[in-house]
Formats: structure tokens, sequence, C-alpha cells
């Protein structure tokens, strides 16, 4: 058995099949094992999930590193596959002055033809949290915005859409599957399994999502376990290129702590360069009474107002919603109601000693877009050349842009920058930000649905400069971090506590996604550590 100490834990590595546990010293009951990694490729020859225990392997020897997280202990295990030509590596990171290991995953093809990677399991791992009466709960985090987040008893059902086709492309990681049985449960980022008798519990995530969308399973009935990967999206990976994971992390946490996730929420911060010197605005919306009826005279009067009610409604801002533009897609053409576009209204705001702000939806179009006859190759289509699915808005099935084909991200970034510098509005709120991860056949078959956004989004952030404030919203989570101001962590606030769509009530009741107060409580108070 190869061993690794640091004061707070232990690696342990079985030289015979690289099967690994963990046990964390700061609660001695908790501890963590599991076999070697299984990945998941496809050429002319493979097909079938490899399952890394089964072949020979070499061990690196530990060497003391400096990160941005502190100092570790690093050491490599490594794979050579010789029947389809890749090397596959898992890097541990032992912390040094917190109890928490990091991973990474690594495949380098050293064949002659592509291969396309489904996905990267770090981890399928039987969890001690020192406790067997089944008294289990589980912290599930939704894929973006909207997406229901909140703890789960043992016993409980997840909850998820039963709208399918029409709300699932909005809320649910492709990629992350979603269960009806009572006991399992699914996340996307991070997540904590947790004994309510113990009081002790294990956090299990990603420090980010720049490079895939990682996801976590875990089961809650009999041994409490859990999985976590990467999503490898069918990415093809060249001859002599290498795929490389973001660190995912395992940490402890104390249930009676005030602030249990601290570390890993620092941790992911710091990886990401979050932009924490950001303001937080108070400010008027358009959306919540006019919605898309808005008009420039009822912008104007609103603003008016709260010019006359300053001294009672200290608000910074005035944001004008959805409403304006001719159509979803068509950023450059406006309303009737809005005769004059946007750019004067930014003025009179301005003048009235208020922050203009927009809304905007860059990566997604509706179907009578005229974007979409103009230029049919911007769109994300799939396997039979179809668009896909963004979802069901507008009271139609919505488009995606293809963020990786340069025409559309181009075209993403002129519409951000007009409005920032052109227009004259430093506030932005970008919307419906999942449109860009959809699955689907891409311009560049190269990159995972999390390396597309993130970069499409890192390329918006060029297009405006550090001096606008972004507000991300219908956005996932991973990929945002360090791109936006602030985030949306819930869905659309309501006048109804339960969702309405039409005034019909009983079907949409239990959606958990959906506009309403209820929905939007829920997210509030659950993401209330980020």
């Amino acid at each position: 058995m190869i061993i690794q100490t640091t004061p707070n834990l232990q690696l342990q590595i079985n030289p015979q099949n690289a099967n690994w546990n963990v046990q964390f010293d700061i609660q001695p009951g908790l501890t963590l094992s599991s076999p070697a990694p299984v990945i998941a490729l496809r050429n002319g020859h493979l097909r079938s999930p490899i399952s890394l225990e089964e072949h020979p392997f070499t061990i690196q020897k530990a060497c003391r590193v400096e990160t941005v997280h502190g100092a570790c202990l690093e050491m490599r295990v490594i794979w050579n596959l010789e029947a389809c030509g890749t090397e596959v590596s898992l890097t541990f990171r032992l912390m040094k002055d917190v109890p928490a290991l990091l991973l990474q995953l690594a495949v380098r093809n050293d064949s002659d033809q592509p291969l396309w990677v489904e996905r990267l399991e770090f981890l399928r791992a039987l969890v001690d949290l020192g406790s067997s009466d089944g008294n289990l709960a589980f912290y599930a985090n939704g894929w973006q915005s909207w997406a229901m987040t909140g703890t789960y008893s043992a016993q409980e059902e997840a909850k998820r859409t039963r709208l399918r086709f029409i709300q699932s492309p909005l809320v649910e990681n492709p990629g992350t599957p979603y269960h009806l049985r009572r006991g399992n449960y699914s996340t996307d980022f991070f997540g904590v399994l947790g004994s309510r008798t113990t009081r002790t519990g294990l956090l299990a995530g990603f420090l980010s999502q720049k490079q895939h969308f990682g996801s976590l399973e875990a089961q809650t009935i009999d041994q409490p376990s859990i999985r976590l990967w990467a999503n490898g999206d069918n990415t093809r990976l060249d001859p002599g290129m290498t795929m490389t994971t973001d660190w995912a992390a395992l940490t402890p946490v104390s249930l009676d702590e005030m602030d249990p996730m601290g570390w890993y929420l620092d941790a992911v911060a710091r990886e990401n360069q979050a932009r924490a010197d950001s303001a937080v605005l108070s400010g008027w919306c358009s959306w919540y009474h006019f919605y898309t009826h808005v008009t420039a005279k009822d912008v104007q009067a609103n603003l008016k107002a709260l010019t006359q009610m300053r001294g009672r409604l200290p608000l910074e801002m005035v944001q004008i919603d959805d409403g304006y533009e001719s159509q979803v897609g068509d950023w450059f053409s406006f309303q009737p109601t809005f005769p004059d576009g946007v750019e004067p209204l930014s003025k009179e705001i301005r003048a009235a000693g208020l922050t203009p702000g927009l809304w905007l939806a860059p990566f997604i179009v509706h179907p009578g877009a005229k974007l979409v006859k103009d230029h049919p190759e911007y769109l994300l289509r799939n396997q039979v050349g179809r668009p896909v699915n963004a979802g069901f808005i507008w009271d139609v099935f919505t488009h995606a842009l293809d963020v990786t084909h340069p025409g559309a991200l181009d075209y993403a970034c002129r519409v951000v920058e007009t409005a920032a510098r052109s227009w004259g509005y430093p506030y932005l709120k970008l919307d419906f930000i999942y449109a860009g991860a959809l699955a689907g056949v891409r311009s560049d078959p190269t990159m995972t649905r999390a390396q597309a956004l993130r970069r499409a989004l890192e390329a918006l952030r060029a297009a405006v400069g550090d001096e606008t404030y972004l507000l991300g919203c219908g956005a996932p989570l991973g990929p945002s971090v360090g791109i936006f101001d602030a985030m949306r962590i819930g869905a659309d606030v309501a006048g109804d506590w339960t969702p309405v769509y039409r005034n019909n009530r009983r079907i949409f009741k239990a959606e958990p996604h959906m506009p309403s107060l209820r929905n939007g409580l829920q997210n509030t108070l659950a993401r209330a550590p980020l």
C-alpha cells in the first residue's frame, strides 16, 4: 500500500489495481474508498467504457507544489492504454493546511486517429459518515440560475420538471441524469452528502467548469455512495492532443458550522478570479409590471416617478427589460413602441442621475427572427441538421446560437458591445445564457459544451470591457464565475405562490423551476452561501 499523509488527511493507493481511499483526520469517522477511474472513449475499434483498474500503471513520486490555494503534496498515477493509443493520468493534490483532496484527470491521444470523449469518471466511491442509521441527506445544486437547488432527505424523491422537452432544455444539464427513484440524487458543479446524526458531511465538486460540466450522483439508501465525473460531450480529441479536466475537490464539512462550505466556495473564487469587488446595485426593472408590452413612454414615466420619489425610494438604476427589440435575436431593430431605439433613453436615465441598464439574450434566438433567415449557419443543430430545441419560451420553441461558429460569436459580441459602448448602457442583464451550452453538433467539434460557453462568455466580457456591469441570468453557474459581476440564483419571482401558466395552476403547481414566489424563495435560501 502506498500511503501519503498531510496534517489533515491520509491517501492510500493500492499498488495492485490503483484503487484508493482517503481518510480525513478532522472527522475520524469519515472515509471514502474508490476504484480506479473509468473513462468512456470511442474510435473505430473502441466503443465501451474502460475501467482503468484492469490496466497497468505507474505512480510518480510525490512532490511539494505551491498553488493559489496553498501548499500541497502532489502525486500522479499514469495508465498507458496501448490498445487505443491513449495515456490517462489521475493527479492527486493533498492540501497541506486544509482537509481537502483535489483530483484532475487528463487524457492524451497518442494514436494516429481521433478519439471521441464521452465521460471521464473520477470516482465511484462508498462513503462512511460514521453512522449506519440511514439518517442521511443530500444537498443538490441546479445547473443554472433557475434550476431547483435544495436538500433532500434520504427517502425523498428528487424534484424535476415533468414538462420534458418544454422545460428540460432550459434547466437540466444534458450530461447529468435525473432520477425519479427515492434515495438517488444528482447535482451539477458541487453537492454535499451528510449525516444528520453525526452532523458530518462530504462536499464533492469542481473548482471550476472552464473545461467540462462536472456532475455528481449520490445514493442515500443502504450504503451511501457518490459518483463524480466530467462530461466529455462526445468531444473530438485529435492525435497528439490532450484533454485535461478542471480540478475536482473532496472536503469534509461540519453541518453545525455557520459557513460549512466556506473553504470550497473561497477556493472556487480563487480558481476563477471571481469579481469579488463588484457592487450590488438596486434599481427598477420594467419586466415585473409591463413584461414584453413595455414602451419607451412607460420607461420615461417611471423614470420621472423615480426622480420625484428619490428621497423615499433611493434606487440607483433603471433597467429596460425584454420588449424593446423587434424580435429576440434581432437586436439592432426595434418595436414601433421604441421609435428611436433605446439610445435616447440611456441619455435620459443618465441625466436623471441613475445608471442605465438593458436586458439582452445574446445566445438564444426566436424562430421568427430575421437572423434565422439571414444566417441559418449561426444556429446550433442536432444530428439530423435541425435547429436544437432551446426550450418553450415566448409561446414558441426557440433556437440557440452555435457559439463556436466565428460568425455567430462575432454577432453576439457586436450586440453587447453596441449596447455598452454605443447605446450607453453600463449595466447589462444577459439572459438565457444556458443556450450557449446545449447539446448539439458544433462548428468546432473539439470543444466541450463548457469550453464553448466559457470562451463565448470571455469574448462577451472582452467586448464590453471590465467597466461594464454584467448580470448573468439563466446561466450555468460553473462557467460563469469570474465573468459576471452578479448572478441570478433562482427562478423569476411572480405574483403567485406556485407556478401558473395561462391561468392554469393544476398542471404546473409542482414544477420546481418555473416563475413563482415559492421557487424564487427556495433557491434564494438554498444558495445563500453563494
